[in-house]
């Protein structure tokens, strides 16, 4: 797949979003020289230092603190630390640590990155599961690093990445200033329970698609409707606990997408771009049966639902007769026929409704 799909993913995410604008999605935040940084959301706090590095950028990749990156790499300096916070929206840790792998793995400056170990589950300060994961790679010796890594877990409603590359650590030592600087964050005092993380494994069957799906045939306002009504089902499952599942990766696409697909499930999948929480879920759309009572039928077609979730955003397009590959899933999000638009974040959740499309 062209690398420029990622692009166009992004850009139409952007378009979709009310609240996002371009400033927004990628905003300096203020930070004081000896001061701690607090997450204004989950109530983590980040020191000044990190692993002994001064905290040095904070940026917002998205509004209202739903995606910040914080660097700690004064100048100088032999190892380098990010940490990242973000909005938990959907996937799960072994998505979101899979694709921060892909990351890593395809970053020119590792050169050819190899796992020095399995990738790690690992209980996360303050919860009582092993429900964040760990990987870590030697790099490349002939490059200006020896050893890169990433850690990522959930806290409540968000997720948090650690990054670290050194010039001069082991991927031993690495590993153990992850875990120092993981000790040295303040976490909340409460941390809902999370489900143990298993790394992702390789689909043993992948998906076939021998028909490309197509928009269903009756569409108009009943796509609509069972559209935002879509959305309200899936808001509501979110605030269910989750069940630990074994996550598969089904296709690796260009540009760092790939498809997920959740105790491999037969007719849906979670389609990943980037590594910050943003993803499209296609599958069958749980409205089925309003769809069979608006169309006065037993027997409705059944619709498969095609979500883009953002920071802030739920975009839904309109559904389709069968369930679309994941190349088809690109081309319906850049068309652009979004359904509706609902807002998942903040007190005002406007709702956006595009009639006008047939």
């Amino acid at each position: 797949m062209p690398s420029h799909w990622v692009k166009a993913v992004l850009a139409v995410a952007m378009a979709g979003a009310a609240c996002a604008t371009p400033a927004a999605a990628q905003q300096d935040l203020a930070i004081t020289a000896g001061q701690p940084w607090t997450h204004r959301h989950s109530g983590i706090s980040v020191p000044p230092t990190l692993g002994g590095n001064a905290l040095t950028v904070a940026k917002a990749y998205a509004e209202d603190e739903l995606d910040v990156g914080l660097s700690f790499e004064p100048e100088g300096a032999k190892d380098f630390i990010s940490f990242y916070v973000f909005r938990n929206t959907n996937g799960d840790v072994p998505v979101w640590t899979a694709q921060a792998q892909w990351a890593i793995e395809n970053r020119a400056a590792f050169g050819k990155p190899t796992l020095a170990g399995a990738v790690e589950a690992f209980t996360p300060p303050g919860q009582t599961t092993l429900s964040g994961l760990k990987a870590i790679y030697s790099a490349e010796s002939s490059g200006p690093y020896t050893s890169t890594g990433v850690a990522l877990l959930p806290v409540g409603d968000w997720y948090v990445k650690v990054r670290a590359t050194s010039r001069h650590r082991s991927p031993e030592e690495l590993s153990r200033l992850i875990d120092q600087v993981l000790a040295e964050i303040r976490w909340p005092a409460e941390i809902a329970a999370a489900p143990a993380a298993q790394p992702v494994i390789p689909c043993p069957v992948p998906l076939s698609f021998p028909k490309k799906s197509k928009d269903a045939t009756s569409g108009g306002m009943s796509d609509i409707l069972g559209a935002s009504l879509m959305s309200v089902a899936v808001n509501d499952a979110k605030k269910q606990p989750t069940p630990a599942v074994q996550w598969c990766r089904d296709k690796q696409l260009g540009g760092n997408i790939a498809a997920y697909r959740p105790a491999e499930s037969p007719d849906s999948y979670l389609l990943a771009y980037g590594d910050n929480g943003n993803g499209i879920w296609a599958g069958p759309s749980p409205m089925n049966r309003v769809f069979a009572e608006i169309e006065k039928t037993k027997t409705a077609p059944p619709r498969y639902g095609v979500t883009l979730h953002t920071a802030a955003q739920d975009i839904l397009f309109f559904a389709q007769d069968r369930l679309p590959s994941p190349e088809r899933t690109i081309e319906i999000i850049n068309a652009g026929r979004r359904a509706s638009t609902i807002g998942t974040w903040g007190t005002k959740r406007e709702v956006q409704i595009n009639s006008a499309v047939k």
